[in-house]
């Protein structure tokens, strides 16, 4: 199986990673300036003189530099893509298509092509074209940091990554459905994921409560829980340890 990666940061790359971990044969496609990924310490001011965030999203991979903004880089992508049986990418929809990469053009030169896009905020609504990053569309927008602090309690960022690689496990779940589509049908499709509908998955228990109730109870701390078997507590050696009735009644 053959993906041709267009994508840059972590979720799109983190989709490919998986893949590559199955036997895919990825090939990545970066920029003449590089996935900025590889100047993730820089960004922080840490100078280090390795980088496993990238490495760990870009294991098992091929690469190759193409400049999509010159002919001849866009007719090399498109030559790959031929050869493809995936097409994954971040960049955005209107980039792609003034550039020639959208999916009515690539699918139409090679029908059995999977496209993959990976979105902030989805292809559709107002915020189509707007960029995303998981602090922004998965942990704000899509309430997951709101309904994490317990109420009262400020706002905290998320670790580096989570909403992204929640959003490459989503990724990898649709390519591999529409694989098997094609296995039937013989033909290709577009498939595309955000990490707005996935933080709104992620969190849609709560949700669900919240639409048919109008209401949702808020996080509390530790001093106030719902139950005092279901909370953590620390011992007397310092470690921690939480408990959770209902799970413990299941099993």
């Amino acid at each position: 199986l053959r993906v041709v990666e267009l994508a840059t940061y972590i979720a799109a790359p983190g989709a490919a990673g998986i893949m590559a971990d199955w036997g895919a044969d990825v090939i990545k496609v970066e920029s003449p300036e590089g996935d900025p990924m590889r100047r993730f310490f820089d960004t922080i001011a840490s100078q280090q003189d390795a980088n496993p965030v990238f490495e760990l999203d870009n294991r098992g991979k091929r690469a190759v530099v193409l400049d999509i903004r010159s002919d001849v880089g866009r007719e090399a992508l498109k030559a790959l893509t031929a050869t493809a049986d995936v097409f994954l990418t971040n960049v955005r929809p209107a980039s792609l298509k003034r550039a020639g990469l959208d999916d009515a053009t690539l699918r139409a030169a090679n029908p059995k092509l999977i496209y993959a896009v990976v979105t902030g905020y989805g292809l559709e609504g107002p915020d189509a074209a707007k960029p995303g990053f998981d602090v922004t569309a998965f942990w704000a927008r899509a309430g997951v940091g709101h309904m994490t602090v317990p109420k009262g309690a400020e706002p905290f960022l998320l670790r580096t990554g989570v909403g992204d690689h929640t959003t490459s496990l989503a990724t990898v779940s649709a390519i591999l459905a529409a694989l098997y589509e094609r296995e039937r049908t013989g033909v290709g499709r577009l498939v595309q994921t955000s990490l707005l509908a996935t933080g709104v998955y992620t969190v849609g228990s709560d949700l669900a409560v919240q639409l048919t109730f109008g209401r949702l109870a808020s996080a509390r701390p530790r001093s106030q829980p719902f139950d005092a078997l279901a909370n953590f507590y620390q011992t007397s050696d310092s470690r921690w340890f939480v408990m959770n009735p209902r799970g413990a009644a299941k099993d």
